[in-house]
């Protein structure tokens, strides 16, 4: 991403650049479309020439796309440096940062892992999709200190069962309402629907009905804590980490409770004019210490408010 914004501003500004940052356009040209096609050696030898340039800004693109490169090729050590450098250079991009908490973790340096996560959590980063999934995501959770660092920042998201609220978006509230409970700009557009993801998995949908207001709600539980700092909180002493058994001596027996095809369950309770539905299931990557290991936990969460119609259900 990084690559291309360089390569548009190097294109733009043409009539100020000289025959060395052109001859990087065309090579950083050929380096995108090898990367696509995975030949990944050949990315290395065409950016190599620039990754000593005089211009920063070239240093820092072809290091970084070179220590893309070496990582695709799991040589993390190498890959390694050349992220180290590239950081360096820009300490402000995220992405190169993610890159080098990924391979300083594959190659053991977990101190310099701790440190950039923790510089990523605290500047209020909110998708850590690609932070786990480069590292490799039971291997991202199996590490005691990464898991003690994501739980001290963590970000509570508090659901409220009674009235069907989520982050002070609460059901039949108006489009205008959710946007401005949500903190989401007027310029979220129209639609049935406003959702949220990390990276490509979906964290959360706000549904609306025809009358643009508020009738589903669900929470991608699982999703959330994986891939963000968010960390369901129902009240009561409930919260992400509830097992079926603690979820029917907090909220009384679901009047509905079927299994589901992968060995969990789901339940649904009944709140006056909204349904809520509980799925539980086994734990993935991240499996709370405190827990008996397997044991179910929740994974997503739907409220549903009574109306003759509502938009279609989004899984």
């Amino acid at each position: 991403m990084v690559a291309y914004l360089v390569l548009a501003a190097l294109l733009a500004g043409s009539s100020a650049v000289g025959d060395g940052a052109e001859s990087f356009v065309a090579a950083l040209q050929r380096a995108r479309e090898a990367a696509l096609a995975h030949r990944y050696t050949e990315v290395i030898d065409t950016l190599t020439p620039f990754s000593s340039a005089a211009d920063p800004e070239v240093r820092y693109t072809a290091t970084a796309e070179i220590g893309r490169a070496w990582y695709h090729l799991g040589a993390y050590p190498v890959a390694n440096r050349a992220f180290r450098e590239a950081v360096a250079i820009h300490p402000d991009r995220a992405e190169t940062a993610i890159y080098l908490l990924a391979t300083s973790h594959l190659t053991g340096d977990t101190e310099q892992a701790l440190m950039v996560l923790g510089a990523l959590l605290a500047s209020g980063a909110r998708d850590l999709y690609l932070a786990v999934t480069l590292t490799g995501t039971r291997r991202f959770f199996q590490d005691p200190e990464i898991v003690d660092l994501l739980e001290r920042h963590a970000v509570p998201l508090e659901v409220r069962i009674e009235t069907g609220s989520v982050m002070a978006a609460t059901l039949r509230d108006s489009r205008e309402r959710v946007l401005e409970a949500l903190g989401v700009g007027g310029d979220a557009g129209g639609g049935r629907s406003l959702t949220a993801e990390a990276g490509p998995a979906l964290i959360w949908a706000f549904l609306f009905d025809r009358d643009e207001h508020l009738s589903e709600i669900v929470l991608h539980a699982q999703n959330l804590l994986l891939y963000t700092p968010y960390r369901l909180q129902f009240g009561g002493g409930i919260d992400w980490r509830a097992s079926p058994a603690a979820a029917i001596a907090a909220w009384g027996p679901p009047f509905s409770s079927r299994p589901s095809e992968d060995g969990g369950v789901e339940m649904s309770w009944e709140f006056g004019d909204h349904l809520m539905t509980v799925e539980f299931a086994r734990p993935g990557a991240y499996e709370p210490a405190d827990r008996p290991p397997g044991a179910a936990m929740i994974r997503l969460v739907r409220f549903r408010a009574h109306a003759r119609s509502a938009p279609d259900r989004i899984e």
